[in-house]
């Protein structure tokens, strides 16, 4: 039985306006987690995409190794620590005319990653592989801000381009990047609720996202053997206790969901 993870963190983007503290933090913090307390290897098994090296072609082949002869029993994990953001819909299947989409290094507005791109990836996922998604960024057009003090807390979102932002609602809606992945038969857990932002937080003098960091914090706390339902239960106890307002999203089978969190799939 296998387990692989893709980690994705992305703080220096070619605009230096867009940079973010946290996202190398998150993906350490993650491949060490997994490392030393759910079986990962050590080697080429755990693959680390890192800001300049994190481009759109990066990605997307880092997910299809990520999948290569995906069995039941494996357990992989896709963790994304960076910018988000929404575009009008590419495909013409969105009832909100709007495409989610993450913000790789080499972000192109004409040609972005989006939802429907991690579907087509995803979407032949075998019976019996846990593949877990944690997307630690947010997705709005509206807005780079999150909490009162904006030197220690940033929300993970870019503004699409002026032209681009004429082309979408006005009163649209933030949703998850990736809410179709749980559709395969993978298990999503998202920084925040639809209408609200992922914080860049500056956390007892380093900065992560707030997701991340209390996710691993929930999971400690569980002894690394708790469900997904427990594990995003903690976190969200700890983003509130802690001051923040994101409320973490938690998508999957419930057969899935109240198993052990990274632990191969019981056989029925």
């Amino acid at each position: 039985m296998a387990r692989r993870a893709l980690l994705v963190g992305i703080n220096r983007y070619p605009d230096p306006e867009n940079t973010l503290h946290g996202c190398l933090n998150d993906v350490r913090q993650v491949c060490d987690l997994l490392q030393a307390h759910f079986g990962f290897p050590g080697n080429g098994d755990v693959r680390l995409l890192t800001d300049r090296r994190a481009t759109t072609s990066a990605i997307v082949s880092g997910l299809q190794w990520l999948l290569d002869g995906a069995a039941a029993g494996d357990v992989l994990v896709f963790h994304y620590s960076g910018h988000g953001s929404q575009v009008p819909d590419i495909h013409g299947d969105e009832d909100d005319g709007l495409d989610e989409i993450i913000c790789p290094y080499d972000l192109d507005w004409a040609h972005p990653l989006t939802d429907d791109d991690l579907y087509a990836i995803v979407g032949g996922l075998p019976s019996g592989v846990n593949l877990t998604v944690i997307l630690d960024s947010c997705h709005s057009g509206t807005g780079l801000r999150d909490g009162n003090d904006a030197r220690r807390r940033r929300g993970r979102c870019l503004h699409p381009p002026a032209r681009m932002r004429r082309r979408l609602r006005t009163d649209m809606t933030v949703r998850r990047f990736g809410a179709k992945a749980a559709a395969t038969g993978a298990i999503l857990i998202a920084g925040c609720r639809s209408d609200q932002s992922s914080a860049d937080a500056d956390i007892a003098g380093e900065f992560h996202g707030a997701l991340t960091f209390y996710l691993c914090r929930a999971i400690e706390e569980l002894r690394h053997a708790g469900t997904y339902r427990e594990t995003v239960a903690g976190t969200r106890r700890l983003l509130a206790e802690n001051g923040y307002e994101q409320v973490p999203q938690l998508e999957g089978a419930d057969s899935v969901l109240n198993g052990r969190i990274f632990a191969p799939i019981a056989a029925k």
